[in-house]
């Protein structure tokens, strides 16, 4: 049995604590590239109930997996093969999530060739936002469970063969009037738990879908356009090298004020989503909404790629 380097397979959702690894995202990720069969065990800081992820090979969905007490087994395939695990959810408030995360304390392998780490050299796609950019509530009977491997930001990242990085919290928003304050938004760009350091990856495209909850639950124009000001603010301070695209709300609200407050940079492109047809309520998207979010999304970057669009521009 060989104790890996877990922080070496991790997604930038993870960060490295003194006893292991830590996260507090939805779609947070382990990646393991398979030099031959083998198993994978996480070892986990305590019992999470219900603590369930997604097995994903070659990107594609293979399998859910629920962790047993303390810890979760992986087989791994013949060699070659990238194998993917991806939190789905466990059964926990979203405070309490953040304040004390999930923690990995170690990860073993038991066979011939431990696995390497998936390398890419091409920089992240960066995805921020609340519960539907996590993809949280996507299926079940109830509508809700949670599938980020399915969300529109993996469905990106998989077509265009790069990696993600996901800033994603439910509830979340740029106002007061946001139900949930824990992580606010700017705390969620620089931390990836209750004062721990979120890790800075290289990107060059982010994607930004705030303002749904500030709408559903009261903001002013006024209000939310102070806070969409402060919030675009510290994307450049994170992001300063980066491309950024802002998707209006979904339930068309605020769009003249995201026109607006982008217009005092030039890294920012206003993609009004209104015309989308993404229904929010009364559930969430599905897996086929975050299907035609990704559509829409890629066209963008393909018109963007061929100069068909510029930061004056709103789409």
């Amino acid at each position: 049995m060989t104790e890996l380097d877990a922080l070496a397979y991790a997604s930038p959702e993870w960060a490295a604590t003194d006893t292991g690894l830590q996260s507090s995202q939805y779609g947070a990720s382990l990646t393991f590239r398979s030099q031959g069969p083998g198993t994978i065990t996480l070892h986990f800081a305590t019992t999470y109930p219900a603590l369930r992820f997604t097995k994903v090979v070659n990107g594609q969905d293979q399998a859910t997996l629920w962790a047993e007490e303390d810890s979760l087994s992986l087989s791994l395939p013949a060699a070659g093969e990238a194998v993917t695990l991806v939190l789905d959810q466990w059964q926990t408030g979203q405070v309490a999530f953040w304040q004390q995360g999930l923690q990995i304390r170690t990860i073993e392998f038991t066979g011939a060739a431990a696995p390497v780490p998936v390398q890419s050299d091409q920089p992240y796609f960066t995805f921020v936002g609340d519960s539907i950019v996590a993809g949280e509530a996507m299926t079940g009977p109830n509508h809700d469970q949670h599938q980020p491997s399915q969300s529109f930001p993996a469905l990106v990242a998989r077509a265009k063969q790069r990696p993600l990085a996901r800033i994603a919290y439910g509830g979340t928003g740029l106002t007061v009037a946001a139900p949930f304050q824990e992580p606010t938004a700017i705390q969620a760009l620089w931390q990836v738990g209750d004062h721990l350091p979120r890790p800075l990856v290289p990107t060059d495209t982010v994607v930004v879908a705030y303002g749904l909850n500030d709408a559903n639950y009261g903001a002013s124009a006024n209000t939310f356009a102070f806070g969409l000001r402060v919030y675009l603010l510290e994307l450049v301070k994170r992001f300063h090298h980066a491309r950024m695209f802002l998707l209006t709300p979904w339930n068309g609200a605020f769009v003249d004020i995201f026109k607006q407050e982008a217009a005092r940079f030039d890294c920012f492109t206003v993609v009004d989503t209104t015309d989308w047809g993404i229904a929010t309520r009364p559930n969430h998207p599905d897996g086929a909404a975050h299907q035609r979010i990704s559509e829409h999304i890629l066209t963008l970057l393909e018109e963007e790629a061929h100069g068909l669009s510029s930061s004056s521009r709103s789409v």
